[in-house]
């Protein structure tokens, strides 16, 4: 196995084991509902996830855009109904998350996010015209990768049904380990298991592709996967302050999304679209 496979996992499994027996304590030595590091992450660390739910889908729009007079009409016509269907499922997830974290209404919500995602549109028209099958690549894992890991996430919180710390009244008696799911997760209260915003914030691993289409930010990839690596741990942290998830909680929330991206990296690269940089590669280290 590879050493970029080898040393992610072994953190994972290394975390997973301290949970098993530290869970409850980490959590009730470092929680402070009233930190500010820990509000200011609780929207912030969803920011990660909200650029490829609405980058992706203006950069496959771009490139669509870009290469449809070489595309039979009934090509394009089934490719704009999949991403016109794509674009309106992200859309109706990034409102739904926004508005579990601000107060704005729900229509002017809709509109800004309708226009940004229209000025990424525009933003991605040079990069589609200079390098297409570099920036399909980069829009297309985003958008596995986020699709995939999110149905797993959604999925675990259900199946599992652990209650959060900062719902539990007597914590020793609520309390259950990471690795007994307890099915009922319907309440928000009970999804502690996985957690979302660690899935989210690792989601700017995606920024380290940039470099596909980007010629000027590959000597830089190294750099931006690192700080995409410390925001994640950094929201990881910070969710864990607030007593929303535990240690465990978090581990598997980031664990998901960089298993998905590994996978979506394959999928994508290797069997779907064959583009041509210089590496031969996509620029990203994990």
């Amino acid at each position: 196995m590879k050493k970029c496979i080898i040393v992610p996992l072994a953190v994972v499994v290394v975390l997973l084991v301290i949970a098993s027996f530290f869970d409850l304590r980490i959590a009730v030595s470092i929680y402070n509902p009233q930190n500010h590091f820990s509000e200011f992450f609780a929207v912030a660390g969803m920011a990660p996830q909200i650029g490829i739910q609405l980058m992706s889908p203006a950069m496959l729009f771009a490139v669509l855009f870009e290469k449809r007079r070489t595309m039979k009409a009934p090509i394009v016509a089934a490719i704009l109904a999949a991403l016109l269907l794509a674009g309106a499922a992200l859309l109706y997830v990034t409102v739904r998350d926004v508005l579990k974290e601000t107060r704005a209404p729900a229509p002017v919500l809709i509109a800004v996010t309708c226009f940004v995602m229209f000025l990424f549109f525009l933003a991605a028209l040079p990069f589609a015209k200079k390098n297409p099958d570099g920036l399909l690549v980069t829009a297309l894992t985003g958008l596995v990768a986020f699709t995939l890991g999110y149905a797993v996430l959604q999925a675990l919180k259900t199946a599992w049904g652990r209650q959060r710390f900062c719902t539990m009244d007597n914590a020793a008696e609520q309390f259950t380990k990471w690795y007994i799911p307890r099915g009922g997760g319907y309440s928000d209260d009970f999804k502690s298991f996985p957690s979302g915003h660690s899935f989210a914030a690792m989601c700017a691993i995606w920024f380290a592709l940039w470099p596909c289409f980007i010629d000027g930010l590959k000597k830089y990839t190294g750099l931006i996967l690192t700080a995409a690596l410390l925001f994640g741990f950094a929201v990881m942290a910070s969710r864990m302050i607030c007593g929303r998830h535990f240690l465990s909680d978090v581990t598997v929330g980031a664990a998901i999304c960089t298993a998905s991206f590994a996978l979506a990296k394959k999928l994508v690269c290797r069997r779907l679209v064959d583009f041509r940089i210089n590496t031969q590669r996509i620029p990203m280290n994990g």
